[in-house]
């Protein structure tokens, strides 16, 4: 396969990676302004969240199945029309019960394109005989700092909230229009074979999936918690509060950037270690620093591994089933779900009862435990190659 015939499907894929980052980063970023628009609570806006989580889950699964008969490049363009549509219609004034179907559709479309844009990148690194899932991840780490930065736009110039959530929607269509046709297709996708279900390997996607949950779980307490740290327990200036996920997200993106290229000269294995590693030791250091710079400049180390754990976990899983990849990826994705609910819920419980910087310490734990997974990630330095790859 040479590199021309792999570009223009590697663009595609991208475009999905980005837009599934801005859809989620617009919509998260601006439950603020739904909030004080309906009048509701932190409660309230927990169970909006929650609901969103269990029909991504949903969507995750129903992936699996969809990608089995029709192959997961026709997941996408329905996935992002889904997540548009579900931002319209929170654009309007309607009462706070409705959000729940809204932020349901919105949630479906977030499951089926989870896992779609990681089917299609497994796909495309089973193409090109070599790592590129984290580019594809940067790629969405960049999309869901853009979607950050046009809310606060937004709020700057003063305009409605719902000015963003207009520019993701016409985004998401307009990628949903231009991706059709053009993603990945693997020759073994596509068709349900006799129509019996697979045997799984669970055993594998349970190894792969726990690091996955681990992961999302790190992420969501620096995302959900960072800021709070460094206002209640360093009493850092308003203008350092946001900045410790501000350096996570920066440090994530650069670990993704340079992950593809470490896996090749490395291996899987190595790599992780050196993630696992880093992430724990900058957890522990964020957990106790004295001052709000050590806390920044630790949230950002925790980046640098957390940000790789997630995309070698997903080019691992390739390797498990290769002739069921799509259904093993829609069951591996679950665990970004499971970590995104525990992050965000353990993570305050924790944070009731003994403080903050015990809560911080809670994922350092978690990440440090993953270490025992890593033989599981030593099968093949490179992703096998698929001899004449397709488009779809």
């Amino acid at each position: 396969m040479t590199v021309p015939a792999v570009s223009p499907t590697r663009a595609a894929i991208a475009a999905g990676f980005f837009a599934q980052g801005l859809l989620m980063a617009v919509i998260l970023t601006s439950l603020p302004g739904i909030e004080e628009r309906t009048g509701i609570g932190e409660t309230e806006v927990s169970l909006v969240i929650l609901t969103t989580v269990i029909f991504a889950g949903a969507g995750s699964v129903l992936a699996g199945s969809l990608a089995t008969r029709w192959g997961s490049g026709a997941l996408l363009p329905p996935a992002f029309i889904l997540q548009a549509a579900a931002v319209g219609l929170a654009m309007l004034d309607a009462p706070y019960v409705l959000l729940f179907p809204v932020f349901a559709l919105f949630g479906l479309g977030v499951g089926l394109a989870d896992a779609g844009n990681n089917m299609q990148a497994l796909t495309l690194q089973r193409i090109a005989g070599r790592s590129l899932i984290s580019s594809l991840y940067a790629v969405q780490t960049v999309a869901a700092i853009m979607g950050a930065l046009l809310v606060s736009a937004v709020a700057g110039l003063a305009a409605p909230f719902e000015s963003a959530y207009g520019v993701a929607a016409v985004a998401g269509i307009a990628i949903a229009a231009g991706i059709r046709g053009r993603l990945a297709a693997d020759p073994e996708r596509g068709n349900d074979g006799d129509g019996e279900r697979p045997r799984l390997p669970w055993s594998g996607i349970v190894v792969f999936g726990v690091v996955v949950a681990v992961a999302y779980i790190g992420d969501s307490v620096i995302g959900t918690w960072s800021s709070v740290f460094l206002d209640q327990e360093l009493s850092a200036a308003a203008v350092m509060v946001p900045l410790g996920y501000a350096a996570y997200q920066a440090c994530s993106l650069v670990s993704r950037v340079a992950g593809d290229r470490l896996v090749g000269r490395l291996g899987r294995a190595p790599v992780l270690t050196g993630a696992i590693v880093t992430a724990t030791a900058s957890l522990f250091v964020a957990a106790a620093a004295p001052s709000p710079w050590i806390a920044v400049a630790a949230f950002g180390a925790a980046g640098l591994g957390i940000g790789l754990m997630a995309p070698l976990s997903f080019s691992a899983s390739g390797d498990l089933a290769p002739d069921h990849q799509d259904e093993v990826v829609s069951r591996l994705n679950l665990f970004n779900y499971l970590g995104v609910v525990i992050g965000s819920g353990a993570t305050g419980a924790i944070a009731d009862a003994v403080g903050l910087r015990a809560a911080i310490v809670m994922p350092a734990i978690l990440v440090a435990a993953a270490l025992l997974t890593v033989r599981s990630y030593r099968r093949d330095r490179t992703p096998t190659t698929v001899q004449g790859g397709h488009h779809a």
